[in-house]
């Protein structure tokens, strides 16, 4: 009788020990995600967009793009991007990456203008400038993602094609334009599409090529090149705001002293960024790069004993301090240069960009001087020296017959 009742106390025991399997069972189905939810997501994440998604629907595919790189913004043909490595990993990539066919590279790295690592390569149909500049960079304050490391732009243009084989356009394509402003273009200070040789060029205009060319032509002379303005910076015309996309030009100027406001002790507070260049502004705003010195004091006596101008009364002081040292620059003097022989002046006549090149294509004072034709050909020797490093270094590989 004893052995029944342990009999019946294991058969008890085991039943429940079973119901507690089956309620467990439940518990985790009870805890286990919906199926309905997971095929939901599963859906969800096929149908995400990819982390470029944001690229302008006329972004080239063709345009390498660094590893893991992530898009800030994206403007006008132009991106932002931001990566977690250094600006060697980046130069490094786009040199391999650009130097493989169906690219050529037509400007290679440099730091030409202001301390900025450049790029510029083509297909047939295709140009493409890897660019490190926050202050040439379209704002990125406004936008939701944080720029972190390295930040670069890539801007992009879409080359005219014959329907031929031709070969990837050169300089040769500039041929038209005069030697002065194909030297300029070369350059980057502006594109020959940009070039208009009879329209009047105005002050904001003239002040982003003044800076770009002197920073240009000065190359390799970093302690002698013209810093942009930061961002940050306080504005010190009331019409020329951070946001302007001038606005590192037409600082940088002025907080270099070049041209005349509220830091040189002149009671201006506004630029005009938009008015027409006029002569005066342009020799006021040059020479000073030209003699590298502040100017002296000059009178009315002194520009008649020299450039003898009839209308010597009607020009501005800081102009005629200007027109004084230009006068002993001889044959590279900026008024013999640009405007030629004349016995007036004329100071409030706008400037042509044709004379704005010109004025721009030299800078130095009696014999110590460069022209952007020397700085242009530097340049390509150091390509051409750059390229044969590179071949030098990384051979290319051999094929097995």
């Amino acid at each position: 009788m004893q052995y029944s009742w342990q009999k019946f106390g294991l058969l008890g025991g085991l039943l429940v020990l079973l119901g507690g399997c089956a309620q467990l069972g439940n518990l985790e189905e009870s805890l286990a995600p919906d199926p309905r939810l997971v095929e939901q997501q599963e859906q969800a994440a096929e149908t995400d967009p990819p982390a470029d998604s944001s690229l302008p629907a006329d972004f080239p595919a063709e345009i390498p793009l660094y590893p893991e790189a992530t898009l800030i913004q994206a403007e006008d043909k132009t991106t932002v991007w931001a990566i977690a490595d250094n600006v060697q990993s980046l130069e490094a990539f786009y040199r391999k990456a650009f130097g493989e066919a169906p690219w050529e590279i037509v400007a290679s790295p440099t730091a030409a203008t202001d301390n900025l690592l450049e790029i510029v390569a083509r297909t047939s149909d295709l140009e493409v400038t890897l660019s490190l500049s926050e202050a040439a960079s379209p704002t990125t304050n406004d936008s939701d993602q944080a720029v972190v490391g390295t930040t670069f732009v890539l801007s992009y243009r879409t080359l005219s094609t014959t329907g031929t084989n031709d070969p990837v356009p050169t300089d040769n394509a500039n041929a038209e334009l005069p030697t002065q402003v194909q030297d300029l273009v070369a350059l980057q200070v502006f594109t020959a599409a940009d070039f208009q040789a009879d329209t009047v060029i105005t002050r904001r205009q003239f002040a982003r090529w003044l800076l770009k060319a002197h920073n240009a032509i000065y190359g390799d002379r970093q302690n002698q090149q013209i810093r942009r303005a930061n961002a940050s910076s306080k504005p010190i015309f009331t019409d020329v705001p951070a946001s302007d996309p001038d606005f590192p030009f037409i600082q940088g100027l002025a907080e270099a002293g070049i041209i005349p406001s509220s830091l040189t002790n002149d009671t201006i507070t506004t630029f005009r960024p938009d008015a027409p260049l006029t002569r005066e502004s342009l020799i006021a705003w040059k020479v000073p790069l030209d003699r590298r010195q502040a100017l002296p004091q000059t009178s009315l006596d002194n520009i008649a004993e020299t450039w003898g101008f009839q209308d010597a009364a009607k020009i501005d002081t800081r102009a005629l301090q200007a027109l004084y040292v230009d006068f002993q620059n001889g044959d590279q003097a900026n008024v013999r240069r640009v405007f030629g022989y004349t016995t007036l002046f004329q100071p409030q006549k706008t400037v042509t960009q044709q004379e704005a090149a010109i004025a721009l294509w030299y800078f130095g004072y009696q014999g110590e001087g460069l022209s952007a034709a020397t700085a242009r050909g530097d340049r390509q020797t150091s390509n051409q020296s750059n390229q044969t490093t590179d071949t030098e270094t990384n051979p290319p590989a051999s094929q097995n017959p």
